[in-house]
């Protein structure tokens, strides 16, 4: 899969929908987009429409999502948001 432009647009708009705070695009979406299998990401979307918004893209754009929640205290989401890219911000 090739992530594009348009991909990453179509996810901040649902993600909108959802109620997202925060995006962050990371993993090799970020890195190599022209060479990504899946698309990591980190957001800050309110309890089980996380995940209700993770299926919804996967669904749409027929691609692996992986989602991770923003709201852990942990040394995995601390790298997620040093590494990863805001891709929208309300």
């Amino acid at each position: 899969m090739h992530v594009t432009p348009d991909h990453i647009a179509h996810i901040i708009q649902r993600a909108k929908d959802y109620g997202a705070r925060r995006l962050i695009l990371f993993g090799s979406a970020l890195d190599t987009p022209e060479e990504a299998n899946d698309i990591d990401l980190a957001a800050d979307i309110p309890g089980l429409d996380l995940y209700l918004f993770a299926g919804t893209v996967e669904n749409e754009l027929r691609c692996i999502i992986y989602i991770v929640p923003l709201d852990i205290d942990s040394p995995f989401i601390e790298a997620v948001k040093r590494r990863g890219k805001v891709i929208y911000e309300a």
